[in-house]
């Protein structure tokens, strides 16, 4: 199999945008066949159905999927706040892939289905047994239950592992691409077991201390860790002094904090009691922490903790985006040599957060993927959620590697 065709480009003018990009995947279009991805910025959301007609002009045997994002990257590169649009042709082998979300209502036009329908028919009429392995996802942010309707997708793939984010812009409503242009809840592609995919996630935290297990709890509060009050727990992993630490004064403990430490804000990750545990931050779902009640001793949580859950308070800064980034490039290239194994492309998806505004100037955070891993293709997006496993996270990137045996052709 050889390497994926790819290709970015930006122009003010969408069809000069287009036609360059569409230069930039290679001569030969008529031959190529597979599975495309595009994403466009918010700048040519709009024109998404132009491009695909293009794209679908040129390339007639790739089927197409894709959306507009808030910004777009490819191979050491990313772009937003401009008209840019990137793109990759997947060409895999024949049924080993399908498209979904695209047959609902009637275009943009039509009424988009509820989340929960789409997840339910992709594994209805016309799954093959073992059909499905794992797959990319778009998902319209507006979407109502989205976190449950992601749950009950990844139950319809064998692996229950799901790639991807959640997608469109600044206004509500995205434009995306499932065969044809639609509006809909959840969109993208399912691949078979003759598409090895490898998958990890960066989360970009240094925890504060120890591992800690929720005692008691209700809503998004936390009220009790270890069976200690949980602002008590807080405060000591942050080295707050013994006698501020007893104290019913907010403003009093709110001077005490390590305010250098948590100049990037102050996060909670939080894994069920039954998951694996993981290396670094992979198998938490990382939220922020909202404020602390000194008389209760408790703290509020941008999530709903269950009794049990494990739970660690950790901060987000650059260094630890770099090296977080950086070793789970090193786990991949690890088992790409343990397996013999080479990549033909490579889908990212990280959050607006991220990028330059974390790893301090545009393209940073994808030159450090391209460093580690080489020139591979690559396209992805920039959300507002991205989704890995079962699961929608925040603040993370999502690398997905498509690989083959390096004996199975050049590359």
């Amino acid at each position: 199999m050889q390497a994926f065709r790819h290709g970015h480009a930006a122009h003010p003018s969408w069809r000069t945008a287009a036609d360059l990009l569409i230069a930039r995947l290679g001569p030969g279009g008529a031959q190529a066949q597979g599975l495309g991805i595009v994403y466009v910025t918010e700048r040519l959301a709009e024109r998404l159905g132009d491009i695909a007609t293009l794209l679908r002009e040129r390339f007639p045997r790739v089927d197409w999927i894709g959306a507009s994002a808030h910004g777009v990257c490819a191979a050491g590169v990313e772009y937003t706040g401009e008209a840019a649009l990137a793109a990759m042709i997947c060409e895999l082998p024949a049924g080993s892939w399908r498209v979904f979300g695209g047959s609902h209502g009637d275009g943009l036009g039509g009424g988009a289905p509820a989340a929960g329908d789409v997840a339910r028919d992709f594994g209805g009429a016309g799954r093959e047994p073992g059909g499905d392995f794992t797959a990319l996802v778009h998902a319209e942010p507006t979407t109502p239950d989205l976190a449950a309707a992601v749950s009950e997708l990844a139950a319809q793939v064998d692996t229950g592992f799901l790639f991807g984010g959640l997608v469109g812009g600044s206004q509500p409503g995205s434009a995306q691409l499932a065969g044809q242009l639609v509006r809909a809840t959840l969109t993208g592609a399912s691949f078979g077991a003759p598409v090895r995919l490898l998958s990890r996630v960066t989360q970009g935290c240094a925890p504060l201390a120890r591992e800690h297990v929720i005692s008691q709890c209700s809503s998004q509060y936390i009220q009790r860790l270890d069976g200690q009050p949980a602002l008590d727990v807080l405060l000591e992993d942050l080295g707050v002094a013994a006698e501020v630490r007893e104290s019913r004064d907010g403003d009093e403990i709110l001077r005490a904090l390590p305010a250098e430490r948590l100049s990037n804000g102050l996060m909670v990750g939080l894994a069920p009691a039954s998951r694996d545990r993981g290396i670094g931050f992979v198998d938490y779902t990382v939220r922020n922490v909202l404020g602390i009640d000194p008389q209760n001793r408790l703290l509020a949580i941008a999530a709903t903790p269950q009794p049990g859950d494990r739970a660690v308070f950790c901060t987000r800064d650059r260094r630890a985006a770099r090296a977080d980034l950086i070793r789970i490039c090193t786990e991949l290239r690890e088992e790409l040599e343990a397996e013999s194994l080479r990549v033909l492309g490579a889908h990212y998806v990280s959050c607006v957060a991220r990028g330059e505004h974390l790893f301090g100037a545009p393209g940073a955070e994808l030159g450090i993927v391209s460093h580690n891993l080489g020139e591979v293709p690559l396209v992805g997006f920039f959300a507002n959620g991205e989704i890995a496993r079962d699961r929608i996270y925040g603040y993370t990137g999502v690398l997905t590697l498509f690989v083959a045996p390096r004996d199975s052709g050049p590359a």
